[in-house]
């Protein structure tokens, strides 16, 4: 029987191998020359995930597959959009899988999974955010029960790097109760 692993990560070599196995392969066309690699760092470098490993509100995981890390997921307690109430809120802020485990339903596997932990845990909302351009995944998140309920940009300094067409996100959130 195939079984999804999901599997606290608490070193930061693991997380940065993860993630950058993960993102890398999917994502380099989002960004102007050298953008990806400031990305990476960005999310991924040792004093970014001391902080991120000290925080309790947040966790990372690895989505294990057949005995294989095959993905990588980030979810932050107590943040909210929209009004939405932070102490009932979970935020899936990362979800990334390798390039070739990606179209075998892993993804709304690990969402099940997610919505298990969270209503364990008294969460009422779980939200995500998704590129705009990305069709397939908004879909994919809309079959998980996620409804669009905002859009928002990435046009801060820091994102110049990011091709002006990629910053267009969609704000979707699942009700769980």
């Amino acid at each position: 029987m195939r079984t999804l692993e999901v599997i606290p990560i608490r070193t930061i070599q693991k997380i940065n191998q993860l993630g950058c196995q993960t993102y890398l392969p999917h994502y380099p066309h989002l960004w102007y020359e050298g953008g990806v690699e400031w990305y990476l760092n960005k999310c991924f470098n040792d004093r970014q995930l001391e902080l991120d490993l000290a925080n309790p509100l947040l966790s990372y995981y690895a989505i294990g597959w057949e005995g294989h890390e095959v993905g990588l997921l980030k979810l932050v307690r107590n943040k909210a959009p929209f009004g939405l109430n932070p102490d009932t809120s979970l935020y899936l802020e990362k979800i990334y899988f390798l390039k070739e485990f990606t179209g075998l339903g892993l993804g709304q596997k690990t969402m099940n999974w997610v919505f298990e932990q969270a209503q364990n845990s008294a969460i009422k909302t779980v939200w995500l955010m998704a590129m705009d351009t990305s069709h397939k995944a908004i879909s994919s998140y809309e079959k998980a029960g996620f409804q669009q309920m905002g859009t928002t940009r990435l046009d801060d300094e820091e994102f110049q790097r990011m091709k002006p067409e990629f910053r267009g996100m969609v704000i979707l959130k699942k009700d769980l109760f």
